[in-house]
């Protein structure tokens, strides 16, 4: 949060550059967690869609190849989600915005 001085207020203070810098402390944290609802949604996908692949005996890696793809999963989603994802994270705080108007 950055506040400006200025000397023609009491202690040097803009409150009305406080007052924008917690609006948009607010707005980023609310697009951090819609991009982070985002990316819990991808990653569920991702999982869903591994498990439709049939393993074959040959490249089964067991318990550690699943927790390498559930790794390799969350990582993949948090970049799609960044790199601007799938749009559900827009449509999330629209909604979000639109509630706290009303």
């Amino acid at each position: 949060m950055t506040i400006s001085l200025n000397t023609a207020m009491p202690y040097g203070l803009n409150i009305n550059t406080i007052r924008a810098s917690s609006r948009n402390d607010q707005a980023s944290k609310l697009d951090n967690s819609c991009k982070n609802i985002e990316a819990l949604f991808i990653q569920n996908m991702l999982k869903e869609m591994r498990a439709t692949v049939p393993k074959s005996g040959l490249l089964s890696g067991g318990h550690a190849e699943s927790l390498f793809t559930s790794m390799l999963d969350a990582e993949m989603a948090k970049s799609l989600s960044e790199a601007g994802g799938i749009g559900l994270a827009s449509i999330i705080e629209k909604q979000m915005d639109d509630q706290k108007k009303s």
